[in-house]
């Protein structure tokens, strides 16, 4: 029972109790007056548990879409995302780091890019010569692997099915699959599906050889693995030795062993040498 029913029973039995006379038209009139008071307090209650009902559920409604669109303008606007179409472009970061983007490239820069850390995602080929900093490292993340420098000039190949990653000038770490590389200038790497991690150098850095009674064949493999390269040469010269020690870049290795073979040097592209 309602408090403003226990109240009007109370009432009611004291009135009784002390005998006071009423009339069956006074009676019934107060009770009447008392019944639809009670009436209207339950009808005024049921129409506020109404709208309760109705209301709790939308507020809820309303709150859920408040904060799942603030969660989906959050993640829109987690990146900015720096991309190329058909030609290349040159764009400069808030830390002063330069990356030039060769065509249909992608850098996607995280919103809390340079408070702890300086993280990029990469897909496609491009350039970076980044500012340096020890207190921040630059992370690239190139799908399958990541480059960590500090502040260097490096370009990645994300895009071939060869991946590559060349350093001119400072020292980055590479990490593929738990693998850590580490490359010093004119140094670089590579992975494919078709081999394991290749750690090589530029064609243009001095090497020494040394060779005794070495096949032209082991000779030649030696040489193709140092720099990343492929050599195709006469297979009726494989097994013929090689002796000796030297030292240069490619170009000059090729001309010292080529000598004694009189064969000439045709450079196919970067990856590839003709011996003839």
């Amino acid at each position: 029972m309602k408090d403003s029913q226990k109240h009007f029973r109370k009432i009611w039995t004291k009135v009784s109790e002390e005998k006071q006379e009423m009339d069956s038209a006074a009676d019934s009139r107060i009770w009447n007056g008392i019944e639809t008071r009670m009436k209207q307090n339950n009808k005024r209650n049921y129409y506020w548990m109404t709208a309760a009902a109705v209301l709790v559920p939308l507020f809820g409604i309303l709150l859920f879409y408040k904060d799942f669109e603030t969660k989906k303008q959050k993640n829109n606007f987690s990146a900015i995302v720096l991309q190329t179409n058909e030609s290349s472009k040159t764009f400069r970061l808030s830390d002063q780091s330069i990356i030039t983007l060769e065509p249909h490239s992608r850098l996607s820069i995280n919103k809390d890019f340079g408070k702890k850390y300086r993280n990029v995602q990469f897909e496609g080929k491009g350039f970076f010569s980044i500012a340096k900093d020890k207190s921040r490292p630059f992370i690239v993340n190139a799908g399958g692997f990541t480059v960590e420098v500090l502040g260097t000039k490096f370009s990645v190949d994300q895009r071939s099915e060869e991946k590559k990653v060349q350093l001119l000038e400072g020292k980055v770490k590479i990490d593929h699959n738990g693998k850590l590389t580490y490359l010093l200038p004119n140094e670089s790497w590579s992975t494919s599906p078709t081999k394991n991690d290749f750690h090589f150098y530029a064609v243009t850095t001095v090497q020494t050889f040394t060779f005794e009674n070495t096949t032209f064949e082991d000779a030649i493999s030696k040489i193709e693995n140092k720099y990343g390269i492929k050599i195709t040469y006469p297979k009726s010269i494989a097994k013929n030795q090689v002796s000796g020690s030297f030292s240069g870049n490619l170009k000059e290795i090729l001309s010292i062993i080529n000598y004694p073979f009189n064969l000439k040097t045709t450079v196919k592209n970067e990856y590839e040498v003709i011996l003839y």
